[in-house]
């Protein structure tokens, strides 16, 4: 890892700390205030759009871990998201507290990924995206269908015990710390350095001695695990959980964000989300401005939001292939270097 100038490894400690300079202590204090400063903003509506927006961010960083590092590709993360969001909801429902029901629900959803995990022992690439393509259909055509458990197309109740948005906000962004740190630490662990092995070469992986049936499976469990928790979350968020909350569209949606803001990075996942989804919202308020002066332009209107994610994720991949990740490194060692223009 690139560090300025004047910084060093004095010790083990130091070496595996994740905050150590003065830069990451002062993005950790501007995270810090623009909590605050949201918690005293008075305003419902960004309070409900960063709790939403961490709770992807959660998601996202679970499929980070498996596609960004593992490097197998995934189409069914809403449906493992579904997964654990009915899970919480039917523990909370027979009287489990929220903070024991959210871990529950994302090892159910973790123990779900290692039976669709299976596949990528024997396949990789296009047919292990076809092959999670099957299970997002079979999760959600059975959490459709087993109406006794999950009440089907009417949706089930996720009761929670935080009725204060401005509490629950803060429950979320403490999780997003803790995920964020966590993601961090399993990328060091001797997972982590396998889970990048077989990213690179899983036969050369495999001749060195490393198990792909172990890493791979593993992979799919931490990614499910991330998943079902942020499913837990989203339930109790909405107080209600309906299938088509985690349509295939989500999971496209999941995987855009990885491919905008950088594979194989956790800032990356969060330039993803953060872009994409404020890009989102600003287009859905601008267009509801538009249709209400000019009502005649609905339908044209209506689609174009996803002709934009779309161009979006286009033109990231012809100019910036790596994502924002990548500019954002470039642009560190741009003011690093200044006024010097090259590297020694």
């Amino acid at each position: 890892m690139y560090l300025p100038c004047g910084t060093f490894n004095e010790s083990y400690r130091l070496d595996s700390a994740i905050v150590r300079t003065k830069a990451h202590v002062a993005w950790c204090l501007a995270g810090l205030v623009f909590c605050l400063l949201l918690l005293f903003s008075g305003s419902t509506y960004l309070i409900h759009f960063a709790t939403l927006t961490a709770i992807t961010i959660i998601s996202a960083l679970g499929l980070q871990v498996l596609t960004g590092y593992a490097g197998q590709f995934s189409i069914a993360h809403a449906a493992f998201m579904a997964v654990g969001a009915y899970a919480s909801a039917i523990l909370t429902s027979h009287g489990v507290p929220l903070y024991l029901s959210l871990p529950a629900a994302a090892v159910v959803t973790g123990v779900v990924g290692l039976i669709f995990g299976l596949p990528s022992l024997r396949i990789k690439g296009f047919y292990l995206l076809m092959a999670t393509f099957a299970a997002q259909f079979i999760i959600m055509y059975i959490i459709t269908h087993w109406q006794g458990l999950t009440k089907g197309e009417f949706g089930h109740p996720a009761p929670t015990a935080i009725q204060d948005e401005r509490a629950y906000f803060i429950l979320v962004m403490v999780c997003l710390v803790a995920f964020t740190i966590a993601t961090k630490n399993i990328l060091r662990s001797k997972a982590g350095r396998a889970f990048v092995a077989i990213n690179n070469n899983d036969l050369a992986a495999e001749l060195i001695g490393i198990s792909l049936y172990r890493y791979k499976l593993l992979a799919f469990f931490i990614s499910c695990l991330y998943a079902g928790f942020a499913g837990g979350l989203y339930a109790h968020f909405y107080r209600m959980v309906m299938p088509e909350a985690f349509s295939l569209h989500f999971s496209m949606w999941l995987l855009g964000y990885l491919l905008v803001g950088g594979l194989g990075s956790v800032p990356g996942t969060y330039f993803g989300v953060i872009l994409i989804m404020g890009l989102n919202e600003g287009l859905t308020n601008g267009f509801a401005v538009l249709i209400n002066i000019y009502p005649e332009v609905t339908r044209f209107l209506a689609p174009l939001r996803q002709v934009v994610f779309g161009l979006v994720v286009i033109l990231f991949l012809v100019y910036e292939p790596r994502g924002l990740a990548n500019s954002w490194e470039k642009l560190k060692k741009y003011f690093h270097l200044w006024p010097y223009p090259y590297w020694p």
